[in-house]
């Protein structure tokens, strides 16, 4: 199957994404008490990290790269497994805003924001795919991005 060129593009986009929020959510986890909200953070890693094993599969299956395979190896692994250095350099930005996060509440704001960035980028991605197969994947990775998006908002009204 033979994919666009924006196709790839969304697709690279797609796993950066997954990644970074993978990041976020496993070190938002480590500076919670809150064994509840660890729990919701630590669920939303796994789902990301699912994510972006989908998106790595269907890169794969176009491109025939090994671009991915480091991070495939360590995101295979079972439970939350560590991301190396390389991957924190290219979310810098995103781990310094981790660090300065003050409480639950901002967490959760910034899990938020992610998670609608996330949507609109597959809402947006499903809307230019011309390939059947990559269409399905992005549709399926929007409607699970809504998914996060209801769970933090109810995490949030909770509080």
């Amino acid at each position: 199957m033979k994919v666009t060129e924006d196709a790839l593009k969304f697709l690279n986009l797609g796993i950066n994404s997954e990644i970074a929020a993978y990041v976020f959510y496993r070190r938002a986890s480590k500076m919670i008490g809150d064994e509840d909200l660890r729990k919701v953070l630590d669920g939303l890693a796994m789902d990301e990290k699912a994510h972006f094993l989908s998106l790595e599969d269907a890169y794969d299956k176009n491109v025939r790269s090994e671009c991915w395979a480091p991070y495939k190896d360590i995101l295979s692994r079972e439970g939350l497994p560590e991301i190396d250095e390389l991957v924190q350099d290219t979310h810098k930005e995103l781990l310094g805003k981790i660090r300065n996060l003050k409480n639950k509440k901002d967490v959760l704001q910034m899990a938020l924001l992610l998670e609608k960035e996330a949507y609109d980028l597959f809402r947006n991605a499903s809307s230019k795919a011309k390939d059947p197969g990559i269409k399905k994947v992005f549709d399926h990775l929007a409607a699970f991005e809504i998914g996060h998006v209801k769970t933090i908002e109810k995490a949030l009204s909770a509080l």
